[in-house]
């Protein structure tokens, strides 16, 4: 079990470069950081209830993932007139 803890902690330690990467590139940049960001926070999000035995919360992470996708290209659709 403290395997997938870990894991979820190096993966949260991996949106820094993300963030920074959201904050100080360009608007593509930007995109593609988001993109990859709720990649990662959807995997930490499923990691977290394996780590705690409290498998009735995996529900909440599928549905973000789908949400997620919808909503970045929404955000794409949004910024395509300066992309």
């Amino acid at each position: 079990m403290p395997g997938f803890l870990v894991t979820a902690i190096v993966m949260l330690l991996a949106l820094v470069p993300l963030g920074i990467s959201m904050r100080q590139g360009g608007r593509m940049a930007a995109v593609v950081a988001y993109e990859a960001a709720s990649s990662v926070s959807v995997m930490v999000l499923l990691l977290l209830p394996q780590a705690f035995d409290r498998t009735g919360l995996f529900e909440f992470p599928v549905l973000l993932a789908v949400l997620l996708l919808g909503g970045g290209l929404v955000f794409v659709r949004a910024l395509e007139r300066w992309l």
